[in-house]
């Protein structure tokens, strides 16, 4: 095998698949928290939900995600990954928590600190995918780490 030389024509795009048992729901979740939707990959069994140009979260009700694994969908109240989207500051980590419970999400109560240089706290949505919510500083971390920046 042979090392990848060039970088790719355009940037490479990352679609999390996310079930869900209610996608109504899970809209008016996503949509509380200020994430767009690309309406042309919405409808009945399936949401595109917009993190960044080129993150994409795809909530699929659980029939629809099953039919595009080889194993079995993990059973409700428990987890299979953990999805970290940054924030850029400590305050937007706690707005953005404070958004998500009041649009159906659950606090997991569990905050991680380090320092002055990383803040972040983990929710659920309403079907228990769960958000680690989080802000770094990397200049700050590297230093307190004993590493360049």
């Amino acid at each position: 095998m042979t090392a990848h030389t060039t970088a790719p024509a355009q940037p490479q795009m990352i679609f999390v698949n996310l079930p869900s048992t209610d996608i109504a729901r899970a809209r008016a979740f996503y949509a509380g928290l200020g994430f767009p939707f690309d309406e042309r990959f919405c409808n009945s069994d399936s949401l595109m939900v917009g993190v960044s140009d080129t993150i994409h979260l795809m909530i699929l009700d659980r029939e629809k995600f099953a039919s595009f694994s080889p194993c079995p969908v993990a059973p409700g109240g428990t987890v299979g990954a953990l999805v970290c989207l940054s924030q850029p500051s400590a305050a937007s980590v706690d707005a953005f928590v404070t958004r998500a419970l009041v649009h159906g999400g659950r606090d997991n109560n569990k905050t991680q600190e380090a320092g002055d240089f990383m803040y972040g706290r983990s929710v659920c949505d309403p079907d228990g995918n769960v958000l680690e919510i989080m802000w770094m500083d990397v200049d700050r971390a590297l230093k307190a780490w004993g590493m360049a920046a």
